[in-house]
């Protein structure tokens, strides 16, 4: 067993009595409000970011235009990917986001009479827009509002035609790429048996995306990081190494999102959504090591179809 498996499975028998609860089930038509709060426990490096009690989406629009599970979360994935890239405390200009592996649903953001949105809610819009899909099963052409205490700020589109004009502001143009650390070396290996499912796997992903937006990207990680989601049994956790922790060759947030996105990527072009193990170097020197692994007794969600299988 290596060193990071060993940490991992101390961490597991340890929190297992905080990590095993579930969020209570909201309406199918207002998510976060009703939510004590799904996010009260993320990481332990204590870089939290949580949602504000006023912000909120209501499904304002759906039709039964069905799209893949994994093309929603993974295109939410990208969405998010870019976002994070800016300043979290800035303005965006209204954007689409969708993928060469899933160009539909097309995931496209709006804002009121204006072509910018404030960039934090953009990422909080797109993880409970992701949430809301993966909760409700709910993976069908849809327009989700953004709203700040009464104030509609924003929405959500998946999927790009077939949304009312009323609802969307002029057509978004493309993202830009993400910028890319150019030198990060990934070496992948999945290891026991055990499954942990597209939706745990996707949705842990698109949680920690989100709890990474706040920190300039090139800030460093020096601490143990551990991101999970409550009510999913997936935990993920990553460790810097001595290298990594260092001025010189640091390992940082704009790495831990690349790593992220580049995970679902593997993910996605394997078929496998086991227990996955990531050596991660620059240069070839390693900076870090990182790992999804199943959490047993976690729970998840009901067995009715609302989990991706």
């Amino acid at each position: 067993m290596s060193t990071l498996r060993l940490y991992l499975s101390i961490f597991l028998l340890s929190w297992a009595p905080i990590i095993s609860g579930r969020p209570a089930s909201p309406s199918n038509a207002d998510l976060s409000r009703t939510l004590p709060n799904i996010l009260d426990l993320t990481n332990a490096s204590l870089s939290v970011t949580t949602i504000p009690r006023e912000f909120h989406i209501e499904r304002s629009f759906h039709a039964p235009v069905p799209y893949l599970p994994e093309a929603c979360l993974f295109n939410i994935i990208a969405g998010l990917r870019v976002t994070i890239s800016g300043d979290f405390n800035t303005n965006m200009p209204v954007a689409a986001f969708r993928t060469m592996r899933f160009v539909q649903p097309i995931i496209q953001t709006s804002s009121p009479a204006v072509t910018e949105i404030p960039r934090k809610y953009v990422v909080w819009g797109l993880f409970l827009t992701g949430y809301y899909l993966h909760r409700f099963n709910a993976y069908q052409l849809s327009f989700f509002s953004l709203w700040v205490n009464e104030h509609e700020v924003g929405g959500i589109g998946v999927g790009g035609r077939g949304i009312p004009s009323r609802v969307t502001a002029p057509p978004p143009a493309a993202a830009a790429p993400a910028p890319s650390s150019n030198t990060l070396e990934i070496d992948y290996a999945y290891f026991g048996e055990q499954r942990i499912g597209k939706g745990a796997v996707f949705m842990t992903i698109i949680n920690a995306l989100m709890e990474i937006a706040p920190p300039p990207a090139e800030s460093s990680i020096t601490e143990t990081w551990i991101n999970f989601l409550q009510g999913e049994n997936c935990v993920f956790v990553v460790v810097p190494s001595p290298a990594g922790r260092t001025a010189a060759t640091p390992f940082t947030y704009l790495h831990l999102a690349e790593l992220l996105t580049r995970a679902a990527d593997y993910y996605e072009q394997t078929g496998r959504f086991g227990q996955l193990e990531m050596n991660v170097s620059v240069d070839g020197l390693k900076i870090a090591q990182a790992a999804f692994s199943r959490k047993e007794g976690l729970g998840g969600l009901d067995s009715n179809g609302t989990s991706v299988a």
